[in-house]
């Protein structure tokens, strides 16, 4: 069989597919249905690092520098959820650009990212920020046929200023309930924000694999007290090879490990349940649990990739946003490593073939169990553009098809069944 670094895939048929994504609207309104919604007090117990740089100091200077610097993380602690949630927006408006920008320069192929962007971002251009920050919108970001990038896209939305209907609002307090939450209690009338970035990459190379990931915000304003809100964030990342080459999915959870354990080290968990203290139970061996989970298409008994990490509970404080920010900055360094080993791999059409069958399980999962793309189809209006954005441009479904005994198809089969830890 002849081999080949490039090919269209005749086998495969071309359709539009399924949403991965968590995109414009979706990802955003979405996250009341996807989020666990922790306890809307700080699940950090805030610890003063105070570092004193000067070689000598008097006993009054080093007093003075940790006043200082206590209340500096005071000051941070305190930021309301409203001012986390505008740093958040903030943030991931100008990652979008930053990771474009890069992507296409590792593509190399010439092809560029489109740009469509709704509602408060339709006549802003990339450089600009939102002129009225009362109005929702979002700028949907694809490119299609590069060389590494068969089809990607980067999806940002902010919604602003929604209105909780009583079974949302049920969600919500239900889920805040169920982990003993105190704070704002969510009522039916509450405003509601959100905010997110999603980015969904599809190799045009077999032994390169799907790249997912997102992050995201949700902020709930009390309607009997504007004073009061409250705000979750979620996300995480995720890789779907079709060809597993072990040191490249190990190098990619520990990537994500060491992030983790730099945020949430792994001496300070302990026994205490504490909703105070939850923040601090989390780690990287329990986001990867949940990145298990959720991923996990029950018809057939097997998850949808080797995984990576997924959260939805966590309360939003500065240091939350700080691990969240690294999640979304640590996205490339996860990946392109794996495009420039094995981005020029020869393959040929049985690979291909492979890769499209793959992708047809990745449409399942969307179009089947994920709660986001259900919720966004379901909408009145949807912007089904905008929902469908991550599909990939080829799939195939056959019918029965079982790899062969001893194949490397065979072997990802396996993993995909009863995952391990890399």
């Amino acid at each position: 069989m002849g081999k080949q670094r490039r090919q269209n895939g005749a086998n495969a048929s071309p359709v539009l597919l399924f949403a991965m994504m968590i995109c414009p609207i979706l990802l955003a309104i979405s996250t009341v249905e996807s989020f666990s919604f922790p306890t809307s007090t700080s699940l950090l117990t805030v610890q003063s690092q105070n570092k004193v740089t000067r070689s000598s100091c008097t006993g009054t200077s080093l007093w003075a520098t940790k006043v200082e610097d206590d209340v500096k993380d005071a000051a941070k602690a305190a930021s309301s959820p409203d001012e986390i949630f505008e740093q958040f927006t903030d943030f991931i408006m100008n990652h979008q650009k930053s990771m474009i920008a890069q992507i296409e320069q590792v593509d190399g192929s010439g092809c560029l990212f489109t740009r469509d962007g709704w509602g408060a971002f339709a006549n802003t251009s990339d450089a600009d920020s939102i002129a009225d920050k009362s109005k929702s919108g979002g700028i949907t970001r694809v490119v299609q046929g590069g060389d590494v990038v068969e089809k990607g896209a980067c999806s940002l939305t902010v919604i602003r200023n929604g209105v909780l209907t009583a079974d949302r609002a049920a969600t919500i307090r239900g889920r805040q309930e169920e982990q003993g939450a105190g704070g704002v209690v969510v009522r039916e009338g509450d405003s509601y924000s959100a905010a997110a970035l999603s980015v969904v990459l599809h190799t045009r190379n077999p032994y390169v694999p799907t790249f997912r990931s997102d992050v995201r915000i949700f902020l709930v304003k009390s309607s009997t007290d504007n004073s009061k809100s409250t705000a979750w964030f979620g996300g995480g990342s995720d890789l779907t090879p079709y060809y597993l080459i072990d040191q490249d999915i190990i190098n990619f959870h520990t990537h994500l490990q060491t992030m983790c354990n730099t945020h949430f080290p792994p001496e300070s968990i302990t026994d205490n349940d504490d909703n105070t203290q939850r923040e601090q139970q989390l780690s990287y061996k329990q986001m990867k649990k949940s990145c298990d989970e959720y991923f996990y298409l029950p018809a057939r008994s097997e998850h949808r990739g080797v995984g990576g990490i997924f959260f939805d509970d966590l309360d939003a404080t500065e240091n939350t946003l700080d691990f969240v920010r690294d999640v979304a900055e640590g996205w490339m360094p996860s990946w392109l490593p794996i495009v420039e080993k094995r981005g020029k791999m020869e393959y040929g059409d049985e690979e291909r073939h492979w890769q499209c069958l793959r992708r047809g399980r990745y449409l399942e999962f969307n179009l089947l169990y994920d709660r986001g793309v259900k919720f966004g189809l379901a909408n009145a209006n949807p912007r089904v553009e905008g929902v469908m954005v991550s599909a990939p441009p080829q799939i195939a479904f056959d019918y029965n098809h079982v790899p062969k005994e001893g194949s490397e198809e065979e072997r990802l089969i396996k993993i995909l069944k009863s995952p391990i830890d890399w």
